[in-house]
């Protein structure tokens, strides 16, 4: 038979530190119990370039007709849905840490923006938006004559 030891300090054995310490972390991934939807928010890379400004969401598993795509007074919005997996009988989960729900995304857009030219774009799960700059917000030299 092997003895556990104590800690001598705390009183609790190896066992109950990592039992202690599973339940600190548990708080941090709740489980989904098939009714609960999480509020989340993809990941977002927003770039300007000289003439464009390109947003970019990662939204992996979720189709293309489930996004929606709007601007409305200099806002930019993306909205979706990622539909939760429903259990099926006789699957065993070992770990629910994907997010399901619906997400909303927002962002300014500086006024020097044509979003009535906005394209967009979904390939391999990432979403991407690019909204041309009007011609007078892009810079240019001015060649000086005589």
């Amino acid at each position: 038979m092997r003895l556990i030891r104590q800690n001598r300090e705390t009183g609790l054995t190896p066992y109950d530190m990592v039992r202690n310490m599973n339940r600190v972390f548990e708080g941090l991934w709740p489980e989904i119990d098939g009714t609960q939807e999480y509020q989340w928010a993809p990941a977002v890379d927003i770039c300007e370039k000289g003439d464009s400004i390109t947003i970019r969401a990662e939204l992996p598993g979720i189709p293309k007709d489930a996004i929606e795509i709007e601007v409305a007074n200099g806002v930019l919005t993306i909205r979706g849905e990622k539909k939760f997996e429903e259990e099926k009988s006789g699957d065993t989960w070992h770990r629910r840490e994907m997010r399901y729900g619906t997400f909303t995304r927002s962002f300014s857009l500086p006024p020097d923006v044509k979003h009535d030219k906005a394209e967009a774009d979904f390939a391999d799960g990432v979403l991407t938006i690019t909204i041309p700059k009007e011609e007078k917000a892009l810079h240019r030299k001015i060649t000086i004559k005589g």
